[in-house]
């Protein structure tokens, strides 16, 4: 297998419900924690942290603006399926350097508005804030990582991670 450096971020483009939205600044996407319990007792030198199976912390997305704008209806729907898609350069071992994509699936509501401000010579700045109950990654081709939270599906890799906890529920 070769090694991949992957560079800066050379384009974007966000979809919200299907719809490109122009004035996209910056994506911030969720923080990924697995809920854990800190544990202690006999056979254990001290306390560890073991994560519970199947239980993630809650997971915002935020998409930060020059302004909305007309955009706003897509953004502030029930429901939100964002589709990001980024171009960067990767520089394989060999010096091969070629461009390659990631997409980024997230499905949410929003939760918090920040409209910004009006001042002369300046943009809004307006972020939407996005509880996501689902989190999907595809590098070049290739899913990478899959949380849905109400499917209750975590995959890394392909790799069903939740498959000796459903075996052991039946």
């Amino acid at each position: 297998m070769r090694k991949l450096i992957i560079g800066a971020t050379g384009g974007i483009k966000v979809f919200a419900n299907g719809s490109e939205l122009s004035n996209v600044t910056s994506i911030s996407f969720p923080e990924i924690e697995l809920s854990s319990e800190e544990i202690s007792g006999a056979g254990i030198l001290g306390s560890i942290a073991m994560p519970t199976p199947g239980q993630f912390g809650a997971m915002t997305t935020t998409v930060s603006l020059r302004a909305a704008g007309k955009d706003k209806k897509y953004l502030l729907a029930s429901v939100v399926n964002l589709e990001i898609r980024l171009g960067a350069n990767f520089r394989a071992s060999d010096g091969t350097l070629y461009v390659a994509g990631t997409r980024i699936y997230v499905r949410g509501n929003p939760i918090k508005v920040a409209n910004g401000s009006g001042e002369i010579g300046k943009t809004r700045d307006e972020s939407v804030d996005y509880s996501t109950t689902r989190y999907r990654e595809v590098v070049d081709g290739e899913e990478t990582l899959l949380i849905d939270q109400i499917a209750g599906i975590y995959r890394v890799g392909g790799e069903n991670m939740l498959a000796g906890l459903n075996s052991a529920l039946g």
